[in-house]
């Protein structure tokens, strides 16, 4: 579980002088949150001398976020808007010969035809499918007047248009868009409680694969014949094709025991093989826990996934694992199993999804992988299993592309600047530390204010990231900044349980929240004090979702922290168990159900302790997040407002887990800075 920040800035290296040659850079400012202009979902055409990305961007107006598709050929500075007023865009996929472009989109289809289905509240936007010749012109919807599909899923795990070999056929996942009440139901204005897709997916119906039979020469819109391949309750998703076309590789959970997918891969999914003519299904996975992520080799003899083999953590370490189909019983293989005591840091671990073409030749795959604070792309030789990290670099934007490496490389080349107004701005410089705690060895990363703005000892934020198996990582973080720009030093610390250290590092905080993982960020307070960075007497607390647990269990167990803001916090185990969409977090946890380790919970609960908070505290949440409920921080402000602690709360409409909204965004911003500044 975490919290949604982090802005790629990818304009450089922006560094932390504030008086350089030629003109005074400013200071980052709250407001420039509405600045950030950026390229993503950068996906290169076949010949890889262009490529389609989506600009992503805040409109000044209306100070909401916006997407829009772009084209870039030859060079990073040679792009273009690939529609006349930029309307919605998301996700494009080119078609193998380099001609199409199918993407997502919010905008309505044409008048008097079926729409598409809106969204529950604080869910991911309802799109559709359009599509668009590459050189440009008018975008054409999928599906005729009436499409047969509801809302398409684009959430990252289901979500994937995928087309054919031959480019006549594109897959896709979408709901059936049909109310699931009966009509009695309907008609007596009641809901009946089933399982749903939990968080980011609120109103969607089960994900289920369908391939639309694209025309030769498409006039009003782009298929007349899609296929619906499943029609049940199971999810299915991200469909992979077969070289030869005939076949559609996607993950599954057909078991029973079944619960929101979204940032949360521990169930028993496995990967299943469907006939596309015949839509006979074959399993070719059958382990204990999640294989997900099926990737066909060239020769289609193999398929490579990530496989956990156990139903652990929300975000477990993967294995990478190949699947021979020979015509008989499929036969999975693991290549390094990260799972059997290895030593950490030993091969850095494969990170959810594999890369669309992850394949180089039939022994050769690559995959990115979590290492620390970095990432990087990892490859593989499946001949005799060593791994290399890649080191790519920009390639010229000619000729072939015949590996991982120059594709990567070509990105590089192609990706335009973004987020340029950095370039004027003092960005303040952050740091990797290591220190000592329990005897391990503990990494973060320690930002500090421009010279201009602040010196040591500095006033310190800590910021506990999410999870607690996510981490921080290097990424440029908009909040971290404008804490910095107001004279903050910011410490994130990648505490026991974080990802990108190994499997046993992430099991260390199992039966222990609020234990080792609390000790390790003191620790990091204590190694900074001690070489005089920070002020002990000015120190301050901001987590979200278990960031926020951190933020609620320090203030409830230390008095060193002279104010605190919690976001979509987990205060209540008990509570976090019976109104989340993921209730198998707690259970992992805490090794057990609640009525089995009632007392463990209770006293891992910050509510439970919320006597001793003497912090002024801060709540916010938003009104519709699925993963950490409204009534969890309700809770805990009603406690601090019983005992008198200074408090409020603040809950953001039509949001879900992370606060996405600009103008939420920057409301969240600018009431930490002033219940941090009143209370300093």
């Amino acid at each position: 579980m975490a919290a949604v920040w982090s802005i790629l800035c990818i304009s450089g290296g922006h560094g932390s002088c504030a008086f350089a040659d030629g003109p005074v850079k400013k200071p980052l400012a709250v407001e420039d949150l509405y600045r950030f202009d950026a390229p993503e979902s950068l996906t290169l055409a076949p010949d890889g001398a262009r490529a389609v990305y989506v600009r992503r961007w805040i409109d000044p107006a209306t100070r909401r976020e916006r997407f829009a598709l772009w084209l870039v050929e030859g060079s990073r500075d040679k792009v273009k808007p690939l529609e006349k007023g930029e309307p919605d865009g998301r996700s494009p996929a080119i078609s193998p010969d380099g001609k199409w472009i199918a993407f997502l989109s919010t905008r309505p289809r044409p008048k008097g035809w079926k729409e598409t289905p809106k969204a529950g509240p604080g869910a991911d936007a309802a799109v559709n499918i359009w599509l668009l010749p590459i050189t440009g012109g008018e975008a054409l919807p999928l599906a005729g007047p009436d499409q047969p599909f509801g809302r398409v899923y684009h959430d990252g795990f289901f979500g994937r248009l995928a087309f054919s070999p031959d480019g006549g056929q594109l897959a896709f996942v979408a709901d059936d868009g049909i109310d699931p009440r009966s009509k009695q139901e309907i008609a007596a204005d009641i809901e009946i409680v089933r399982p749903d897709q939990g968080e980011g997916l609120t109103g969607y119906g089960p994900a289920q694969l369908w391939v639309a039979h694209l025309d030769k020469q498409p006039q009003e819109f782009a298929a007349r014949r899609i296929d619906r391949l499943t029609k049940d309750a199971i999810c299915y998703g991200d469909p992979n094709w077969s070289p030869d076309g005939k076949y559609l590789a996607v993950h599954a959970n057909k078991t029973k025991d079944r619960e929101a997918a979204r940032y949360s891969i521990n169930q028993n999914f496995d990967i299943w093989l469907i006939d596309v003519k015949t839509r006979a299904f074959r399993q070719l996975t059958t382990g204990p826990g999640p294989e997900v992520s099926p990737r066909f080799a060239p020769d289609g003899k193999t398929l490579a996934c990530l496989s956990v083999p156990r139903k652990g953590s929300h975000r477990d370490i993967f294995n990478l694992a190949l699947v021979a189909l020979d015509g008989g019983a499929a036969k999975t293989r693991i290549v390094f199993d990260h799972h059997a005591g290895n030593k950490i840091g030993r091969r850095p671990a494969p990170v959810f999804p594999l890369p669309d073409d992850c394949w180089e030749g039939d022994r050769q795959l690559y995959y990115t992988a979590d290492t620390g604070l970095s990432s990087a792309m990892v490859r593989v030789n499946l001949v005799d299993g060593t791994a290399h990290i890649v080191h790519a670099k920009a390639e010229d934007s000619t000729g072939p592309l015949k590996s991982g490496a120059q594709r990567l490389g070509r990105r590089l080349n192609l990706t335009p600047r973004g987020n340029t107004f950095l370039d004027d701005r003092q960005v303040a410089s952050s740091e990797a530390i290591v220190w000592k705690n329990d005897g391990l060895a503990i990494e973060g990363l320690l930002t500090t204010p421009p010279a201009a703005v602040a010196r040591p000892p500095y006033k310190l934020v800590l910021y506990p990231h999410g999870g607690p198996h996510s981490r921080t990582s290097l990424e440029f973080d908009f909040l971290v900044q404008a804490l910095a720009a107001h004279g903050y030093a910011v410490l994130q610390p990648n505490f026991r349980g974080s990802a990108g250290y190994g499997q046993q590092f992430v099991d260390a905080d199992r039966n222990d929240m609020g234990g080792g993982d609390m000790r390790d960020c003191l620790a990091g307070i204590e190694h900074l004090v001690k070489r005089k960075l920070v002020d002990p007497r000015k120190q301050f607390v901001f987590g979200s979702s278990y960031g926020g647990f951190m933020t609620c269990w320090l203030v409830a167990q230390t008095k060193q922290f002279r104010a605190a803001v919690a976001q979509n916090a987990v205060t209540d185990m008990h509570m976090m168990w019976a109104l989340s969409d993921i209730p198998s977090w707690t259970r992992w946890e805490f090794a057990g159900q609640p009525w089995e380790v009632a007392d463990k919970m209770r006293e891992r609960s910050p509510l439970t302790h919320v006597a001793k908070v003497q912090t002024p505290t801060l709540i916010l949440h938003s009104r519709d997040d699925r993963r950490v409920p409204l009534p969890l921080g309700r809770a805990f402000h009603r406690a601090l407002e019983a005992r008198n602690v200074p408090t409020q709360m603040v809950i953001y409409p039509d949001e879900g887990h992370g606060i996405r909204q600009p103008q939420h965004r920057e409301d969240v911003l600018r009431r930490m800075l002033a219940w941090f500044a009143t209370h300093e």
